[in-house]
């Protein structure tokens, strides 16, 4: 088996997300779609308030779920690739799987199984276990094993991305599913940049939005903020880096989907959206107002990339191993 990264690289992605899941929890974060409570400390990010938390994540836990009800099998096997400090792997065993969520961060791990510890509906719930290893080397993840492989936000930190899917194919049992929502910052396109920089503008000038944006005095220096904000829509930093781990950004679009058309048969795929989760968390208007026009950019998100008009930067996929296979 190829091993995509060396002891250094998975190393730096493991101690990017310790400290990024140390400073939310420092902060107030709570990673439970249940229990979530409003924190203050993230200025533009659906964590804020549990309203949006619902609207953005709960959406994507409905929508994985449902596809693994396709299993029609009680108890089924699920692993979650990169769970993070795994607030879909503990949904995921209230709706009755057996889930297991790896991820390289210990902290991460750590801070999973505090809250699965806690969690007021453990009596109630599917098996849940949370292993911190690396997808390719766990020993304690067996071939055939598992009836679907799910990966939320993780499969783009995965460069070889045949590799990868041959070893998704080895862990599911014949007839598994595989399940993926991912951002694709490959598919930001200028009219993307444009449009999220004018709506930027026009809620801060109303003084709804969490930062100031005043309009450009001049054609320089718009698309100066045009090339700052193309950039942080792709995660990277003026430098061409990778702003959020060392990893991120492994694969786009055109690594990921072409691979997992030609390792699984699709069930389902579908945009997400284009702009959505870049804007709830940062509104400033009253409440009442905010979670009102939350649910309004949504609904203009999903109808302005159904009409071509914006490029859709998330997917969602669902595809079967071979029985033969």
């Amino acid at each position: 088996m190829k091993i995509l990264l060396n002891q250094d690289q998975l190393t730096d992605e493991a101690c990017a997300f310790d400290a990024q899941i140390e400073e939310r929890i420092a902060n107030g974060h709570i990673p439970d779609l249940r229990r979530c409570q409003p924190c203050d400390w993230f200025y533009n990010n659906p964590w804020r308030r549990p309203a949006y938390v619902e609207l953005y994540f709960g959406e994507r836990f409905d929508s994985i779920r449902d596809a693994l009800t396709q299993l029609n099998k009680t108890n089924a096997r699920v692993l979650e690739v990169g769970c993070g400090p795994g607030y879909l792997s503990l949904e995921l065993a209230r709706a009755g799987f057996h889930v297991t969520g790896l991820d390289l961060s210990p902290k991460c791990i750590q801070i999973a199984r505090h809250f699965a510890n806690e969690d007021p509906f453990r009596a109630e719930r599917g098996p849940l276990d949370y292993l911190a290893g690396d997808f390719f080397t766990e020993p304690s993840l067996k071939k055939h094993s598992f009836d679907a492989v799910v990966f939320l936000g993780a499969l783009h930190h995965f460069s070889a991305m045949d590799v990868v899917l041959d070893r998704v194919g080895e862990l599911l049992k014949p007839g598994g599913l595989i399940v993926v929502n991912e951002p694709v910052r490959d598919r930001v396109t200028r009219g993307n940049v444009v449009f999220i920089h004018l709506l930027r503008v026009l809620l801060s000038a109303q003084g709804g939005f969490f930062k100031q944006y005043p309009i450009p005095e001049d054609s320089a220096s718009r698309e100066q903020e045009f090339q700052r904000l193309l950039m942080q829509m792709r995660y990277e930093t003026e430098d061409g880096e990778n702003a959020q781990s060392v990893n991120d950004n492994a694969s786009g679009y055109a690594e990921m989907r072409p691979c997992l058309d030609n390792h699984f048969e699709g069930i389902e795929f579908k945009w997400r959206t284009a702009f959505f989760d870049e804007f709830i968390g940062g509104l400033r208007f009253d409440e009442a107002m905010n979670v009102k026009l939350a649910h309004y950019l949504r609904e203009i998100d999903r109808e302005l990339c159904q009409l071509g008009v914006l490029s859709a930067t998330e997917f969602f996929y669902v595809g079967r191993k071979p029985i033969a296979s």
